[in-house]
């Protein structure tokens, strides 16, 4: 078997395919592993929509509380919003705040390039706070 500079060129050149196919797999599985992680929140978000009567004098109370009086607003969510908002952001990402366009780079604070990090932070340890004090007292 002799060979040629062809041969060596097809070897490598199936090697680079299937390093690629591998690399595109990985990524695939992350990608899908972190999306199931985001719907696991919207998941809450649709419990917390019940008619029942307890559930809806939670919701009333906890905006309440962040609208009138957000200094007794326990300090884990006040932190779950920090957290948030002072997240440095590990890959680049692009987005819309209410119409306007924005981009963070990889390294930036959430704060410093999203204009809505803090509404959304608010927003989701809200949230957060309703379906805790739902499952703590209506359950």
């Amino acid at each position: 078997m002799q060979l040629t500079s062809f041969k060596i060129s097809r070897y490598i050149l199936f090697i680079l395919v299937i390093v690629l196919c591998t690399g595109i797999i990985i990524w695939t599985l992350k990608s899908e592993k972190q999306t199931q992680h985001v719907n696991s929140n919207a998941d809450n978000v649709i419990r917390i929509t019940n008619s029942d009567p307890c559930v809806k004098k939670v919701i009333s109370t906890i905006y309440q509380l962040w609208a009138y009086t957000p200094d007794k607003v326990p300090q884990n969510y006040i932190k779950m919003v920090e957290n948030y908002v002072n997240e440095k952001i590990s890959i680049r990402t692009t987005g819309d705040c209410d119409g306007i366009p924005f981009t963070c780079k990889a390294g930036q604070l959430r704060k410093d390039c999203d204009p809505c990090a803090l509404s959304s932070a608010r927003q989701f340890a809200m949230e957060q706070q309703i379906v805790d004090t739902i499952t703590d007292q209506c359950r």
